[in-house]
């Protein structure tokens, strides 16, 4: 039996991540799992009262914090990292056993993205050099690296230096079985999907202007989102939903098109289960959601603030069952081939037990 120490980091996309991977890395015999959560919380109280510190400084103290207790206090034959963070958080303590990582993006990435995701990159000196030099060495030590896309297998090459037969690209995913497509009857009004915490950052106001473009009553527009709306015609808000949850599975079920004109985004789990349920799509060509959607195949790519484009595919949407049906089989079947969250994680699992096998043979050699 192989020893694995799973430290994962818990922002709201990682969540669904850590769940698909422990659904089935807890129901494999062949591995004794140690779990680390890693959220960036003040467990003792103790940070929060120290308010010189900015609150982003105390996170992650408190998340180092976290990565270090779990290491120590787990014998392990190879360690799994979510992302690089706590990678680097853990130190040495983090590289004394075999480890790999996992990642939807690099910090070099990040930092592109900062303006829309409220980040504040670091400024040209010794600290930023300091910091790169650390993700550096922390991917270039990994045994193994997956990262969620191509877009970040890319940087990974580029930026970092990484050994790209020591990188791939394995996503996510969903469950399969239970984000299933149901059969729509071709009826109006046409349903339009949305799911993005930030409506701003992932959108949503851009397809509200594009939602009024189109004819009256012809269509209703479902936003899940974390962001207040106001009240309009045909506008239907979630606030609540959680992740993975049967109500929002019945949404992507029961809605004719996804959208997610998204400024910036690392992956898109969202798009994947919508390419699950069967559901066409309009999304932006950013990050990872390239990888999910081929442009006129399974749905459409548009420019990041493409309002024309975007009004334009979904006007065409609207107004062609057929093709809202073709694209949506096509998404389904993607999501079948490259998006299926057991075979994927499954394929992370096999890695970790080629690892620590490796390893055994070769200290058993000496």
């Amino acid at each position: 039996m192989v020893r694995a120490t799973f430290v994962m980091e818990q922002h709201l996309g990682h969540q669904t991540y850590y769940q698909n991977i422990r659904a089935v890395v807890d129901n494999d015999a062949q591995v004794q799992a140690t779990w680390v959560l890693v959220t960036y919380e003040n467990t003792n109280g103790i940070l929060e009262h120290i308010t010189v510190l900015p609150q982003r400084i105390r996170d992650t103290l408190s998340g180092r914090k976290q990565v270090q207790i779990g290491l120590k206090q787990t014998a392990s034959d190879v360690v799994f990292f979510n992302t690089q963070v706590p990678s680097v958080l853990g130190g040495k303590m983090a590289q004394r056993r075999p480890y790999v990582i996992s990642t939807d993006l690099t910090p070099i990435q990040y930092d592109q993205f900062s303006q829309h995701y409220g980040h504040y990159p670091d400024r040209p000196g010794l600290l930023k050099i300091f910091k790169h030099r650390m993700n550096v060495l922390a991917f270039r030590g990994a045994i193994q690296l997956f990262p969620w896309s191509n877009w970040a297998r890319q940087s990974l090459i580029r930026d970092y230096g990484v050994d790209s037969s020591k990188i791939e690209v394995v996503p996510p995913g969903v469950d399969i079985a239970a984000w299933m497509p149901t059969t729509k009857k071709n009826t109006k009004p046409l349903r339009i999907l949305f799911v993005g915490g930030d409506l701003y950052r992932k959108g949503g106001n851009l397809l509200l202007q594009a939602f009024r473009s189109l004819a009256p009553g012809s269509a209703e527009l479902i936003l899940v989102t974390k962001s207040p709306v106001p009240e309009q015609a045909g506008v239907y808000v979630y606030n609540n939903l959680l992740p993975n949850s049967a109500a929002l599975r019945q949404l992507f079920q029961t809605s004719d098109v996804f959208v997610l004109p998204t400024a910036a985004e690392a992956f898109g789990i969202a798009a994947i289960e919508a390419g699950a349920a069967g559901l066409a799509a309009i999304v932006t060509a950013v990050g990872g959601l390239t990888d999910i959607v081929v442009d006129g195949e399974n749905g459409f790519l548009i420019q990041p603030g493409d309002v024309q484009s975007l009004n334009e595919r979904l006007r065409l949407l609207a107004g062609d069952a057929g093709l809202r049906e073709r694209m949506g089989k096509a998404a389904r079947q993607r999501a079948e081939i490259y998006f299926d969250a057991r075979r994927n994680a499954e394929r992370v699992v096999s890695c970790l037990l080629e690892v620590a096998r490796k390893e055994s043979d070769a200290g058993n050699s000496v």
